[in-house]
């Protein structure tokens, strides 16, 4: 993976100060290459540095991130919001938006926002070979997941996925029949080969197939129905995610 030129536009210095630390102990190849505390000072700094990763704030010096992001219609950079307010998430997506995170910023989610920036960037790159082990395609299109039991390993279609429950280092497998499975895998080992496949993650515990959704119930987070009367938690970190699938 090459250099990562990302710009950090965020109003208060010691925010931008503690993000680009997090940023630089984490494995990534990333490049800040410019830093930005207004909207006018961060449309130019976009112009001019042209970043390819860019982690925003929602208020900002001078408006919003919303005008800034109006002010640059062909933007091509992938947006990551870091903010402490939750209520703009579903307006955050609408600009297609790559991460909502809410602060205090947790590294682990910091860490999966930018892994999903590089499974993106990488998208064109040649198949990884691992990743062959598990997963079949069909015209060009991921349709079955290979999935190692105890006695030995079983082709699941993902339309019979209702969802997956992450138990330690294990994660169990729920299907339409009824019937569950349970794999030594671990759900992030599960949530990263079904990217892209229709999968959202709602909970530390929890990873859905989008197409067995039956309702939603406001709360906090609030709690999704799945096929089979299945009842499950979104967390409060996660409902944009999961939101952004509904709500246009």
């Amino acid at each position: 993976m090459g250099t990562i030129r990302t710009v950090l536009i965020e109003d208060e210095a010691s925010a931008r100060q503690l993000l680009a630390s997090l940023l630089m102990d984490m494995e990534f190849p990333l490049q800040i290459v410019g830093e930005a505390d207004d909207v006018s000072g961060g449309v130019a700094l976009i112009r001019k540095e042209r970043p390819e990763l860019i982690f925003l704030d929602i208020n900002l010096r001078g408006g919003t991130a919303f005008d800034l992001l109006n002010q640059l219609p062909d933007l091509e950079a992938e947006v990551i919001f870091a903010t402490a307010y939750d209520q703009y998430a579903i307006r955050a997506f609408d600009f297609a938006a790559l991460g909502y995170l809410l602060k205090p910023l947790r590294i682990s989610e910091l860490r999966e926002a930018v892994q999903r920036f590089a499974r993106r960037r990488e998208a064109t790159a040649p198949a990884d070979h691992r990743l062959k082990t598990f997963l079949t395609n069909q015209q060009g299109k991921q349709s079955r997941l290979v999935v190692p039991d105890l006695s030995g390993f079983r082709v699941l279609s993902l339309s019979q996925i209702i969802f997956l429950r992450g138990e330690i280092n294990y994660t169990r497998f729920f299907l339409d029949d009824g019937t569950e499975l349970l794999t030594s895998k671990t759900l992030k080992e599960y949530e990263r080969l079904l990217d892209g496949s229709g999968f959202c993650r709602i909970h530390q515990s929890y990873l859905i197939n989008l197409t067995h959704v039956k309702s939603y119930q406001r709360g906090e987070g609030g709690v999704v129905c799945l096929a089979q009367g299945h009842h499950l938690d979104v967390s409060r970190r996660r409902k944009a995610e999961f939101m952004r699938y509904f709500v246009g």
